[in-house]
């Protein structure tokens, strides 16, 4: 459960755009938020439904950054993901869990 959830969030995140303080980036402070929130619950499913119902919304606004996109920009809107200073946070609390640390 705990690698699909942090997966579905990496996931989500990577289907972004650009960064700059950017949506993207905002998505990035989304999913580390997110993530971190899990992390404290230690990914009790009772907790874990009311966490993906709280960011269900703004998950599902940064999955849509990414429709429509060549897969030239995808590979441009990953890079200025891996910019932005959340995600490289998320890329840490993601091992965490995973429990590569």
């Amino acid at each position: 459960m705990k690698k699909i959830f942090v997966s579905t969030t990496m996931l989500a995140v990577l289907a972004l755009a650009s960064c700059g303080k950017s949506e993207v980036c905002n998505c990035a402070s989304v999913g580390l938020e997110m993530m971190k929130e899990a992390r404290d619950a230690k990914m009790d499913p009772s907790k874990m439904s009311g966490i993906e119902a709280k960011y269900k919304a703004d998950l599902e606004k940064c999955q849509k950054l990414g429709e429509g996109k060549t897969v030239e920009q995808q590979k441009a809107m990953e890079k200025e993901l891996k910019a932005c200073d959340d995600f490289k946070e998320m890329e840490k609390v993601s091992k965490e869990m995973m429990g590569n640390r």
